[in-house]
């Protein structure tokens, strides 16, 4: 399955820091013209993302991390999903979603541990995207010194994941590993600007 593909590498090119991350699935915006096979796929993201739909994702992230690392290896982590900007729509797309995954892994659940402040927009709906920021609200008792796995649905531009980990690091956080649904196909064929992936040997 295309999913149990090794563990890719993201490397931010501003200061070289890298990190390990899994990515699910190919995401294409609405500009373009797709398959059936790749419309479905991009239905099943939105579904995700706007809380309707979730059990195909939790399957196979739950899986994947259960193949990949098992019992051993997570214990001690905790899950930490990316809040959506709309508090209404991060307690649909994620609340459920996360305390069945950390349940079944046996991870913590990090759900709680994060949310956006009011009127913060997310990176990728920004028009200047040089002066991006995600503004995070981070409980600092719960997150400090802690190993995390982060979990997004979308890759676009990577400076949402970038603002948060930088955050995180400065409590001592350890990324060990960073989970996408999908990541956004662009017509540079990923020429980015702010990062590379690269394939672990």
């Amino acid at each position: 399955m295309e999913i149990y593909k090794n563990i890719e590498s993201l490397v931010y090119k501003k200061d070289n820091k890298k990190y390990s991350i899994k990515i699910f699935r190919t995401y294409y915006p609405k500009r373009y013209e797709i398959n059936f096979s790749d419309k479905k796929i991009r239905d099943e993201i939105y579904n995700f993302k706007n809380g309707i739909s979730f059990d195909k994702f939790l399957i196979e992230i739950q899986e994947w991390l259960s193949e990949e690392y098992g019992n051993y290896q997570l214990d001690g982590l905790v899950f930490l999903p990316v809040p959506a900007s709309n508090k209404k729509v991060n307690k649909k797309r994620y609340q459920k979603f996360c305390k069945i995954l950390c349940g079944n892994l046996k991870v913590e659940n990090g759900y709680n541990y994060i949310n956006m402040k009011e009127n913060s927009t997310p990176n990728h709906l920004k028009a200047n995207i040089n002066n991006k920021k995600y503004e995070f609200i981070l409980d600092e008792n719960k997150l400090k010194g802690k190993s995390l796995i982060i979990f997004d649905d979308i890759l676009t531009s990577g400076k949402t994941f970038y603002s948060l980990a930088t955050l995180l690091e400065a409590l001592n956080c350890k990324i060990k590993l960073v989970l996408f649904l999908a990541r956004t196909i662009k017509s540079e064929d990923y020429n980015e600007e702010y990062f590379k992936i690269f394939f672990k040997i």
